[in-house]
């Protein structure tokens, strides 16, 4: 009994909470807009820039990500909230789980996939725009050509962070 009691009222925190936070913040529509981020791992920092994208109906933030640094890199990322609210009326914090997979071109080409933990604040001045500052660790592994290659975990830089801005339509 204890067990379904706690099971319970764990999904409706779950659910009570990503209801607070979906109906205020991010509105049923067209999500588009670019992002800025880095990566910072063992002392290097690599640029990305990316699409970003939230499609009506569907609860996943997603990037296309190119990335600058030791090589040239395209891929994929997507994060879904599942806690958050409201601060003040028009700024939000949320916390959420996603996943990513890249491909990076060179000398050491390789391809690289694991899991993000995405935090941060939103703040949405008019319905149409919302700007976004958050913080997403990663854990991942890579498989490298070249001189270090061979499969290497953990891989994925462990401090990501992301600035950019979305137009809902």
């Amino acid at each position: 009994m204890k067990k379904k009691l706690a099971l319970a009222l764990t999904l409706a925190t779950f659910v009570s909470a990503g209801a607070a936070f979906a109906s205020p913040v991010h509105p049923g529509g067209l999500g588009i807009g670019a992002l800025w981020g880095g990566t910072i791992n063992n002392n290097d920092f690599h640029n990305n820039v990316a699409l970003s994208l939230k499609l009506p109906g569907i609860p996943i933030f997603w990037g296309a990500t190119v990335n600058f640094g030791e090589a040239f890199g395209i891929g994929l990322q997507g994060d879904y909230y599942f806690l958050g609210g409201p601060i003040v009326p028009t700024l939000s914090w949320f916390l959420g789980f996603g996943g990513y997979a890249d491909i990076r071109l060179g000398d050491n080409a390789s391809i690289g996939f694991g899991g993000r933990l995405p935090i941060g604040l939103t703040w949405q001045p008019i319905s149409l725009l919302e700007v976004f500052l958050n913080a997403a660790p990663r854990l991942g592994a890579r498989i490298q050509t070249g001189s270090g290659g061979g499969f290497h975990f953990p891989s994925g830089g462990f401090f990501l962070f992301e600035a950019g801005l979305r137009i809902w339509i």
